[in-house]
């Protein structure tokens, strides 16, 4: 498995992750935070593959990161969201 499986670029940002303004509603908008609004400024789309690898991972990412803040003594605030 290789990266290009699992993701793709942005075609709207053409993978830069940011736009200077997007066409909403037939009305070219001015976007103040650079960030595109279609891949909220990663440069990239998960395909299918990368979904279910992600839906995969996600318990045991979780499951390690609480380890860690455990291992602090203190969770910061949102934790466990």
């Amino acid at each position: 498995m290789v990266i290009a499986e699992l993701k793709s670029h942005c075609a709207e940002c053409k993978g830069t992750g940011q736009l200077a303004a997007f066409e909403e509603l037939g009305i070219n908008q001015i976007n103040p935070r650079k960030h595109c609004p279609y891949c909220q400024g990663r440069g990239f789309h998960l395909t299918e593959l990368g979904q279910d690898v992600l839906k995969t991972l996600r318990p045991f990412i979780v499951e390690l990161v609480d380890e860690r803040l455990g291992a602090r003594g203190s969770k910061p605030a949102g934790a466990g969201l």
